[in-house]
């Protein structure tokens, strides 16, 4: 049998890359909005992805703000996209970053189940596979 390549865990390894670099921006940064919701909430969500070659996946990352007025909650956003971005050449977690691409910029996505002014954005994370 030839080497086996696992994705490594993109969504853990952002979190961890967010919630350092965010700081007190947000309450909480994780990839499930709990029950009782902070007033600044950021979710990292893997919403796709590809295998590229032997040394690359491609994972993509979608990332939901939420603040308790409008500029809070673009702020976050507009910031944890700049950290992702920050991220390229660099290991985050466990997980080293190739490369990071845009795929839709930060933009306002009203929430209708909180009611809470809501931006998200999403990113691609061209990341090294991890043998096993």
């Amino acid at each position: 049998m030839g080497e086996v390549l696992v994705t490594p865990d993109v969504e853990a390894a952002a979190v961890v890359w967010l919630r350092n670099g965010l700081g007190s921006l947000a309450d909480k940064v994780a990839t499930r909005v709990p029950k009782a919701m902070p007033a600044k909430m950021v979710r990292v969500s893997l919403t796709g992805g590809s295998r590229i070659d032997v040394a690359t996946d491609v994972a993509q990352l979608t990332v939901e703000c939420w603040a308790v007025d409008e500029p809070a909650a673009s702020n976050i956003a507009r910031t944890a996209q700049a950290l992702l971005f920050s991220a390229a050449g660099m290991t985050a977690g466990a997980v080293f970053v190739r490369r990071v691409d845009s795929v839709g910029g930060v933009q306002f996505f009203p929430d209708p189940d909180t009611a809470k002014p809501r931006y998200q954005f999403t990113v691609r994370w061209h990341v090294r596979p991890a043998s096993i």
